[in-house]
């Protein structure tokens, strides 16, 4: 009959699909079960035990999920900036970052309070274009400000390291956790941003936010960097001597030591 096929071929459809998305499911948590343990092996060997490190090993990651989060979302935004704005917020980003960089490398006292207070202003800025898309020129400032801010986490991470680190080594592990952060977020942002358009300015904003408590976790500055904890020297284990068994002795019974006895009392009965 044809409703009876019909309706074998709608089962068939929906079996398949069903399997195809359960399929899709089970490799994706895989792949980002794999993306885990890649990112905390990069953080751990790269901060190399020093807690002051990790932070911002963690901070640069947050903020460049948000950085190119924001770069996905103008794709989406209607009031995006055009090639030649984007190439001059580049160019201008570059020329702010040789002084930002040489700022902080003079007077890294000043390292977490600039940090700070830039993640605040960025999120803040962020925050208005995602809410009321004011225009290309908030946008392009915002793009302007991603490679000074980078610049500046690279060099605070120069100070950090402990005396005898392999600068570059902890470098080159900040920018691939960071990478692995970002690319997550920026291809969830680019598929999200098909169907909410402004999905991707408000990741930023909130990555960007996150990324502001994480610089008051910072070290204080001009603080002692704390070394690498080292293992304790096992201790072997004490041995334990048997205890001798004492005897009980029955009421009545008295017993004499030959150091108690006379000479003359030996033998005898008492």
């Amino acid at each position: 009959m044809p409703l009876l096929r019909a309706l074998q071929t709608f089962a068939d459809v929906v079996v398949r699909t069903i399997r195809v998305l359960i399929a899709t499911v089970s490799r994706s948590v895989v792949g980002i079960r794999w993306l885990t343990r890649t990112a905390l092996r990069i953080r751990v060997q790269g901060s190399g035990g020093v807690t002051g490190v990790a932070r911002l090993y963690d901070l640069h990651a947050v903020v460049v999920a948000a950085d190119l989060s924001l770069l996905v979302g103008l794709v989406w935004a209607v009031a995006a900036p055009g090639r030649l704005e984007l190439a001059l917020a580049l160019g201008v980003g570059a020329l702010v970052a040789v002084p930002a960089g040489l700022l902080v490398s003079g007077a890294p006292v000043t390292g977490r309070a600039l940090i700070g207070l830039s993640l605040v202003g960025r999120a803040v800025a962020t925050l208005l274009a995602a809410q009321w898309q004011p225009g290309w020129i908030l946008l392009a400032a915002l793009v302007a400000l991603i490679l000074p801010q980078w610049v500046v986490h690279l060099v605070l991470l120069r100070r950090l390291l402990p005396a005898g680190a392999h600068v570059f080594g902890a470098l080159w592990g900040a920018v691939r956790y960071a990478s692995i952060a970002g690319l997550v977020a920026g291809v969830t942002g680019l598929v999200i941003g098909a169907f909410v358009a402004g999905w991707p300015l408000w990741v930023a904003a909130l990555c960007l936010s996150v990324g502001a408590l994480l610089a008051l976790r910072l070290p204080a500055p001009g603080a002692p960097v704390p070394e690498p904890a080292k293992p304790a020297p096992s201790t072997p284990p004490t041995k334990r001597l048997p205890q001798q068994e004492q005897r009980t002795i029955p009421e009545g019974f008295h017993v004499y030591r030959p150091s108690s006895l006379d000479p003359s009392d030996e033998g005898k009965k008492k």
